[in-house]
């Protein structure tokens, strides 16, 4: 009987340990060659893909976790070495910008926001509301776009600022 006692209060314990454990993992990450430090809340995989953006050619990873149906992603491009001066990473900093507002099917605003503004998109998903936080940065030689997504009923804005906040260029 105290066998019987003993297991049924491990199991209890593990069973109040698993409700006490985090949804969210967070990791810190440094990606792009280096260029890139970003916070995820689990494991990130990577997925690369060359992507056409105004009409130029550009080589794409992808690191990205999944919370539930939440999505934490932070995409970038190395640009090619005859590329990456100031002037040039701007030029395709902006066009990710513009690429940005045109996959939301939203007007591109004129003038363009800055980098590293928090931009915020709201769509109906089916029968839910989704919102996709975004925040684009350019410079030392890489443009790179950040995002949290998810359904309003699970994705707190609160944890996608943790997320867009936590990416840094170096």
């Amino acid at each position: 009987m105290v066998q019987v006692i003993k297991r049924l209060a491990l199991v209890f314990f593990m069973v109040l340990l698993a409700g006490c454990s985090p949804k969210y993992d967070w990791r810190e990450v440094s990606t792009a060659g280096g260029r890139v430090q970003a916070i995820f809340p689990d494991k990130p995989r990577s997925e690369s893909r060359s992507t056409q953006i105004e009409g130029v050619q550009y080589p794409f990873t992808m690191d990205m976790a999944l919370v539930d149906d939440q999505v934490f992603a932070v995409v970038y491009s190395l640009l090619p070495q005859e590329k990456q001066d100031e002037a040039s990473t701007r030029k395709a900093g902006e066009a990710l910008l513009r690429s940005v507002y045109a996959s939301m099917n939203e007007p591109v605003p004129e003038p363009l926001p800055p980098f590293g503004q928090k931009l915020t998109f709201r769509k109906a998903v089916g029968n839910e509301n989704a919102s996709v936080y975004v925040k684009v940065f350019a410079g030392s030689g890489v443009i790179v776009q950040a995002y949290a997504a998810g359904q309003d009923n699970t994705l707190k804005e609160s944890v996608a600022d943790e997320f867009l906040n936590g990416m840094t260029l170096r």
